[in-house]
């Protein structure tokens, strides 16, 4: 079950949390007090750090990807993991994963990740990356790289262009 929202985790970990859930294929099942989200007069309250958490729309097209696939964990130092979720339309999601004390900067060839999961992406040319918290993209022809958080994570979907 979802915690986000619940006892005393930061921003951070309340976005890592939901991250993963969504890339591990995991059911979204909300374990925190839905009455925070409504306003005394009844309306939505649409400023609520953690229904801006469990709503967005990028992280839950993740989790609700038609083929249904779990990500793999391709690396890791027990600090730092790199977690990859194959998606329909031959795309993909890469997870970088900072478990440490401190921020911590992380990256990851797309040459490498698309030949250890299912995902039939031509070896060569540009490759749009778009951060699914931020929703910014930028494109690539190889690398990609983050500052990551302490207990925080960034996350892509990463499409060729």
């Amino acid at each position: 079950m979802l915690e986000v929202g619940n006892g005393n985790l930061t921003l951070e970990e309340n976005k890592a949390h939901f991250t993963l859930w969504c890339m591990m294929n995991a059911p979204l099942i909300l374990g925190n007090d839905l009455r925070k989200f409504i306003r005394p007069d009844g309306t939505v309250d649409e400023d609520n750090t953690t229904l801006k958490i469990v709503t967005n729309k990028n992280l839950i097209s993740v989790n609700q990807d038609k083929r249904c696939i779990q990500c793999v964990r391709v690396k890791t130092d027990f600090i730092h993991d790199v977690l990859v979720k194959p998606l329909e339309n031959n795309e993909f999601a890469v997870c970088f994963f900072n478990k440490g004390p401190k921020e911590a900067n992380m990256k990851a060839d797309i040459s490498e990740l698309k030949n250890k999961i299912a995902v039939d992406l031509p070896s060569s040319g540009n490759y749009e990356c778009i951060d699914l918290w931020d929703n910014t993209s930028f494109e690539t022809t190889d690398r990609i790289e983050a500052s990551v958080p302490s207990h925080g994570v960034k996350v892509f979907r990463v499409r060729r262009v």
